[in-house]
Formats: structure tokens, C-alpha cells, sequence
């Protein structure tokens, strides 16, 4: 997402679009670049599909520089292969191309269902030479995954300065089938986010884990021992689970997200296992929960039947070993063997507040992003979780005046179903969230509050809206509109809906529609709809499901055949707040003969509709006797000689 120029570069299958940020419906198509893959025979040799994989799907985007001219990385038919593009969509000449470009192995990957991940990197790194981090597999077998270091170039001789970097080949310790979800540049450190096969995991059959990994930009290898890899390379897991003495994990990490300005933490969305129980959470993690972590202890097996236990301090040599020096060629041997068998901490990163902010069951979320915002100088973090089926989960999260943290689920509305959502971006500027399928990409409001809140309790409850008592109508909040985020306000919006008053006839029945929808409830957590009914002799009584009232499945109240009894005042509420209510009256007189004037009048009626029903009918019938009518010419066929 390119915010100066407002377009949003979105990788296709042979395609690089680029979308207007503030309506991707008035882009124009054409405005795209073709990135055909070559040597497709030789895929379709392999048993590929040339309809699929063996196209050329650009997995990686990422702006160089200024932003004038940007990285693109594609599958190009399991043979992954690498483009430096201009913004406005046309190839960078190859004199003025960046060295090293072409090859894409160990970049990007080779199957495009594989997860990876990339960044670019301008500052930082050796000789404060520019070069791109990623996260991926380097062989068509998917044997060898990888996190890497391009070579670095001197922009003028175009010669290679400082030889890539990239994990020990073939080590479990180091990495063990790892699914990539994301990187980040933050000061002397990139960070990657995956998940694993556990290592550790000593019991009956294989686990994942969620894993944050770290290494230093400046890191060059060590001189000999390490050397064509890092020597700073260190991981940790990532806990996300509901605390308890037996804590339930959601082991799995999907996606992760970490504001443009703000790298103080990164929120994260986690699932189960596939196998069982399904469920999804979101968990937040502060950076230096993330450093304490990989600062802390060593974890070691010290042979392949012990126990993974910590290391003891006292084996751990100097300088530490994962840690950040000026020259890592100069670091002793027996440093750089340590990190080599010893590239896991002993502690897991903890959660914040720890516990998850969300979690829900039956639902897999796949992308996350995350916006603040303030609102008459509180501030709230609201999340948006995209899941496997095409829904996004709205989520605001605040803190109250002791520091702890509440949040609620605003909503869930429908985006790509039953499509899974792919990506997500996220456009302050334009109050804007931009979400892709497979097929499509789609710009969301972020200040849906008309068409997503009909009624004052899950209006309040938005920090982009507010409740206009006046109108009674949810609108964008400003200041004098009704907002109840954190739900301070007690009955804030009983009295708001204004009541109806209905006047029926004896042994009429009624629909007393309530402004809440049962999905509502359930995604919202918001309890259940009671009605009830005043009577002044009777007072306040619950109505109760029965043959004379019947509450249908949008939540409204029928009652059957009205009488004297039946009438008073009727509230759909919703705990202690009353969603709508109604004055039903029984008409004084509607047990009595009908009076001369209203007589004639249904006569009237009556008599139209029946000189209708006879014209139709006599319209009927004429059309029948001319359809069973035979024509003189017709020939009618008996046995197997027509007659005429």
C-alpha cells in the first residue's frame, strides 16, 4: 500500500495491479503489468498443473528506496524468479536494475499454496547496503526451508560486498517445516513470525508451535565456523492460550501485524489444530516481552532420549551467544558452536494481560490488521480478523484507569464468502479496509454505522459511530451523539426508541417486529430478547412462548387472535435496555354491528374484487374451449397411420 501515491499493488496469478486507495472500482484494469512465466513445459513435466501451478504467482511486493520502484517476486512456474518494477507499472531497465536480480529461489517460493514471507531492508545492514530478508523454502522438494539474507552489492561495482546468510541447511533445531506469516524491520533486528514442528515436543506424535525468530542486520556469519550463516540467529515460542491450571493453547499462528509507526508490539491470530477441537484466538505481544524471551535462557537436549531442559547460566559463553556485536567474524568458537545447537529459548513469549484479547469457537481466522483510534481522548485499538470463510470479525479493545484491558466484538459481516480471505490491508487515510479473495478484491467502509447498527444498543457499543436520539438513526460520531463503548452508561439507550401505538381490531393478530437479529446475539455474545407485557391490573409479567404469543425466528412477538386481555404496553428489551416498544389498544368498537357507512364501504370492496375474479374466469374458459377445440387442417395420429 502506497499511501503518498494512493494505489494499493496487489499480486495476481501472472499479474501486478495497481488499485486506486480511494475506490478500487474506478481502477482501470489495463493499468497492470503481465509477468508471464517461462519454462512451462518443464513444470508440467514435473506432474504440475498448467492451469495453476505452473503460472507465475507474485507472492512478494515490496517498495524499495523512495517507493518510486519496488520488488516483485513470483513462483514463475516452480522456478521462482525475481523483478525490480517501476510504480507506475513498466520494468526497470536492466542497467539501472539492482544486481542479483533474476534468481528467485530462497526468496519466494516454488508452490504458490506455500506460505512465505519477505522485507526489504534499506538501513542497517552491513556496509548500510540494501538487501531482502525473507522467509520461504530454497528446493522444489520443500526440504529445505529457510530464512535469508540476499547478497549485499556495492551499488557501484556492482560486486558482491557481503555473501547471503541463511539458516543451517537440513537442522530440525534451527527450523522444522516452518510456515512463514511475517516479518518486520525494527531497529538493529529483523523479526520472523512462523510455526513449526516442535522440537521439543518429546510426547506421542507431532506438535506445532508458534514461533518468533531473530537476527541481527548486521550479522556477516562467523569466520569460519557459521560462516555462510547467521550467528545471531535465535527463537522463541509464542504462547497464546486461555490461562488456567491446565491452559488451552492455540498453537498455531495464522497472520501478523504490526502498526506502520508504532514497533513497540505486534498482534497476532492463532488457531488449534485442524485435527480437533477448532478455534481461533487473538493475542497480543509487546517487543520486550518478545526480547526478555529471546534474552533469557537456553533451551538444550543433551542427548536424543533426555528431557529439553534449560541451559545453566554458567554454560552459556561471553559474549552471548544470539546478541547483536559489531563484527560477528570476530565472535570465538565456541560461541558460534553454542548458537549453532542452541538456537531455542527455554521461555515462550508471553502474551499481554495474559490472556488472549479474543478467541471463538468453530471459526478459523486467516489475516488480521489493526487500527487506533481515538475518541474524545480515550483511546482504543480495534481489530479486524479475516477467517478462512469470508467473514471479518470487528473487535475493540481499551484499558481502564488501573491498566487493564476489556474488549468487546462490535461485529461480523460478510466480505468474500464463502471465498477465504487472503489478504488484508488497512487505509486510515480513507477510513478504508481492503480485502482480498482469490477472485477479488473489495474496499470496506470502516464507518459502517446506517447500514450495520438499526438499533441504539450495537450502536453505542461502535467507536466510529453514535446513537441521534433525535433521528433515531446510528450515524459517524461526533461529539453529542449517544457512544457507549465500554458500557459505562448504564440503560443508555432504554426510553430511546420512540414508542408505537397500534390500534387493532377483536380477534385480530399482530407481528411486533424487534430490531435485533438472532445471529446478532449469538456472534455479539449480547444474551438473550425477553418481552413483556404491562397490564395495569396484572403490572410487569415476561410473556412466555405459548399458543397465544409466539416468538418468531427474528426475534419479533405474534399474538394470535387479540382480545380485551391482550391489550397494554408490550418491550422487546435486551437485558435492562428496552430495544422497542408498543401501545396496543383493542378498538372500542369492535364487538358492535357495523355501522351503515363502513358496511358499504366492504361491500363496495367486495364487490370489485368478485366482478374481477368473474372476468378472469370468463377469460380462462374462453382460452380452454379454443385449446381443446380441433382445427380443420390438424392431424390427429391413431396407431400408427395418421387420419385427418
Amino acid at each position: 500500500m502506497d499511501t503518498d501515491k494512493d494505489i494499493l499493488y496487489v499480486g495476481g496469478m501472472d499479474k501486478v495491479f495497481a488499485l486506486s486507495l480511494a475506490n478500487v472500482n474506478t481502477t482501470n484494469c489495463a493499468n497492470s503489468l503481465t509477468i508471464e512465466p517461462l519454462n512451462v513445459a518443464r513444470c508440467v513435466a514435473k506432474g504440475k498443473s498448467e492451469v495453476y501451478d505452473c503460472k507465475n504467482h507474485i507472492r512478494i511486493i515490496q517498495p524499495i528506496g523512495d517507493g518510486s520502484r519496488f520488488y516483485v517476486c513470483g513462483t514463475n512456474a516452480f522456478s521462482p524468479m525475481d523483478w525490480v518494477v517501476h510504480a507506475n507499472l513498466s520494468h526497470v531497465d536492466s542497467w539501472n536494475a539492482i544486481p542479483g536480480i533474476g534468481n528467485g529461489v530462497a526468496k519466494c517460493p516454488f508452490d504458490p499454496d506455500d506460505n512465505a514471507t519477505a522485507v526489504w531492508v534499506e538501513k542497517g545492514n552491513p556496509g548500510q547496503l540494501a538487501g531482502l530478508y525473507s522467509g520461504t523454502v530454497a528446493e522444489f522438494s520443500k526440504a529445505d526451508a529457510v530464512i535469508f539474507r540476499t547478497n549485499l552489492y556495492d551499488s557501484h561495482t556492482n560486486l558482491v560486498v557481503y555473501p547471503f546468510k541463511r539458516t543451517v541447511k537440513y537442522d530440525s533445531k534451527w527450523l522444522d517445516k516452518p510456515n512463514f506469516v511475517g516479518a518486520y524491520d525494527i531497529g538493529d533486528h529483523v523479526y520472523f513470525f512462523f510455526r513449526e514442528n516442535a522440537v521439543e515436543h518429546i510426547n506421542c506424535g507431532k506438535t506445532i508451535y508458534s514461533r518468533v525468530a531473530r537476527v541481527c542486520k548486521r550479522d556477516t556469519g562467523g569466520k569460519n565456523i557459521l560462516y555462510k550463516n547467521w550467528a545471531s540467529f535465535v527463537k522463541a515460542r509464542l504462547n497464546c492460550s486461555i490461562p488456567g491450571e491446565f491452559p488451552f493453547y492455540f498453537s498455531e499462528i495464522q497472520s501478523v501485524y504490526k502498526l506502520p509507526n508504532d514497533n513497540s508490539r505486534v498482534f497476532a491470530i492463532f488457531s488449534t489444530s485442524m485435527n480437533g477441537l477448532i478455534g481461533s484466538a487473538i493475542c497480543t505481544f509487546s517487543l520486550s516481552s518478545i526480547e526478555e524471551a529471546l534474552n533469557g535462557k537456553f533451551k538444550e537436549q543433551t542427548s536424543s532420549l533426555s528431557a529439553w531442559l534449560p541451559v545453566l547460566t554458567s554454560k552459556v559463553p561471553e559474549p552471548r551467544p544470539g546478541s547483536c556485536v559489531n563484527d560477528t567474524q570476530t565472535l570465538p568458537d565456541a560461541v558460534l558452536n553454542f548458537i549453532r545447537s542452541h538456537p531455542l529459548a527455554d521461555s515462550a513469549v508471553t502474551h499481554d494481560n495474559r490472556k488472549p484479547l479474543f478467541y471463538a469457537k468453530d471459526v478459523v481466522f486467516r489475516r488480521i490488521v489493526v487500527q487506533k483510534l481515538e475518541v474524545d481522548g480515550v483511546h482504543y485499538t480495534i481489530f479486524y480478523a479475516g477467517t478462512k470463510t469470508g467473514f471479518v470479525y470487528k473487535l475493540v479493545e481499551w484499558y481502564d484507569g488501573t491498566g487493564q484491558a476489556f474488549s468487546n466484538l462490535i461485529d461480523v459481516y460478510d466480505v468474500t464468502a464463502p471465498e477465504p480471505i487472503q489478504a488484508m490491508e488497512i487505509s486510515s487515510k480513507h477510513n478504508s479496509m481492503y480485502v482480498a479473495s482469490d477472485s477479488a478484491v473489495r474496499q470496506v467502509s470502516l464507518l459502517m454505522c446506517r447500514s450495520r447498527h438499526p438499533n441504539c444498543v450495537q450502536c453505542v457499543r461502535d467507536p466510529y459511530c453514535g446513537w441521534d436520539k433525535d433521528h433515531k438513526v446510528c450515524k459517524p460520531y461526533v461529539r453529542g451523539l449517544l457512544q457507549d463503548i465500554t458500557g459505562a452508561t448504564k440503560n443508555i439507550c432504554s426510553n430511546r426508541e420512540r414508542r408505537k401505538t397500534l390500534q387493532l381490531h377483536w380477534g385480530q393478530s399482530v407481528h411486533l417486529p424487534c430490531p435485533i437479529r438472532q445471529r446478532q446475539l449469538d456472534v455479539l455474545r449480547l444474551g438473550p430478547v425477553q418481552w413483556y407485557h404491562y397490564r395495569h391490573d396484572k403490572g410487569k409479567y415476561q410473556i412466555m412462548p405459548q399458543k397465544k404469543y409466539v416468538q418468531t425466528s427474528d426475534l419479533g412477538l405474534v399474538i394470535m387472535s387479540m382480545s380485551e386481555d391482550n391489550s397494554g404496553r408490550y418491550d422487546c428489551k435486551l437485558g435492562d435496555t428496552t430495544l422497542c416498544s408498543y401501545n396496543v389498544t383493542i378498538h372500542s368498537q369492535s364487538c358492535n354491528s357495523p355501522s351503515q357507512n363502513e358496511y358499504k364501504k366492504v361491500y363496495s370492496d367486495w364487490c370489485v374484487e368478485f366482478e374481477k375474479y368473474k372476468t378472469a374466469m370468463k377469460l380462462w374458459q374462453n382460452n380452454q374451449m379454443k385449446c381443446q377445440s380441433p382445427h380443420p387442417n390438424d392431424v390427429t395420429y391413431l396407431g400408427d397411420s395418421p387420419h385427418l
